[in-house]
């Protein structure tokens, strides 16, 4: 599900004015060039704005598991929060880990694009691939949000190394049930693609 405007524009602003500089030592760091070179930044990144956006996150829950048919989701925050690519970044086609430290099923992956006048010419697309193999390419431009379900099969990514000269920024949050997913097989680590 592709969502434009759901949130308020002067929301996200106050969020991408916390986002950290690149070079801030917090950054969790990901420099694996076959597969990652991101930017991961956690809550403890995080300032009173984006604390306030994560609130109407959760607040919008219940309306996100009654789209999707699913039961009461809990958001956590492994691996959530602000997502920056670096030109010459990239993240290859994956699908995610399906369980939560405490034992959750993830289920539902929200991610906000915080990228302002943002064209296909400045790349960063994401790619969701559809089990058939049929690619949808959604360009990451400010205020657009991309919800799906996330399962063993739920393959996505952002493969295509970014031209630059700007980074691309993200929020990114993740819904968890207590109750386990119809079709899930096994718990997982993140499955790369290919």
């Amino acid at each position: 599900m592709i969502v434009e405007r759901l949130w308020d524009d002067a929301v996200l602003r106050g969020v991408l004015s916390e986002f950290p500089e690149p070079d801030d030592d917090r950054w969790w760091r990901y420099n694996d060039n076959q597969r990652e070179v991101k930017l991961e930044g956690g809550s403890d990144l995080w300032g009173q704005r984006t604390q306030e956006f994560v609130e109407s996150i959760v607040a919008r829950g219940p309306e996100f598991a009654a789209a999707f048919g699913l039961p009461e989701l809990h958001l956590r925050t492994e691996g959530a929060g602000y997502h920056q690519i670096e030109p010459g970044g990239k993240l290859a086609v994956h699908a995610d880990f399906n369980r939560s430290r405490e034992g959750l099923y993830r289920r539902l992956n929200v991610i906000v694009y915080l990228n302002e006048d943002w064209t296909d010419a400045d790349g960063g697309h994401l790619h969701l691939v559809a089990p058939a193999g049929h690619i949808t390419r959604v360009l990451p431009q400010f205020n657009r949000t991309v919800i799906f379900e996330t399962s063993s099969t739920s393959f996505h990514g952002h493969p295509v190394p970014l031209p630059g000269p700007r980074s691309r920024r993200s929020f990114a949050s993740y819904f968890f049930t207590v109750e386990k997913p119809d079709n899930y097989v096994e718990e997982h680590g993140t499955r790369w693609h290919g």
